[in-house]
């Protein structure tokens, strides 16, 4: 009889723990994509900070660096208006 209810305890148990293995999971998941938008810049914050590198010209950049700079600037400001648009 002991035996019994051993077993049945056992198989109870495995039985449950794909569940508390998918809580788990989801629990990693949720925290990632947490903390990925914390750590995300957002748009609006991007077209300022190129805003202020391009403004600091040729004194801190050379030409190619500052047409590189003013085309990140133009496709997120296209972006934007992309979004804003929808």
């Amino acid at each position: 009889m002991r035996r019994l209810l051993v077993i049945l305890m056992a198989m109870g148990l495995f039985g449950t723990m794909p569940a508390f293995a998918g809580h788990g999971d989801m629990k990693m998941e949720h925290e990632g994509v947490r903390q990925c938008a914390l750590q995300a810049e957002s748009i609006q914050e991007k077209i300022k900070r190129l805003e202020t590198e391009v403004a600091k010209g040729e004194k801190k950049y050379d030409a190619n660096q500052l047409k590189a700079l003013e085309k990140k600037l133009k496709e997120a400001n296209e972006l934007l208006e992309i979004l804003n648009r929808n």
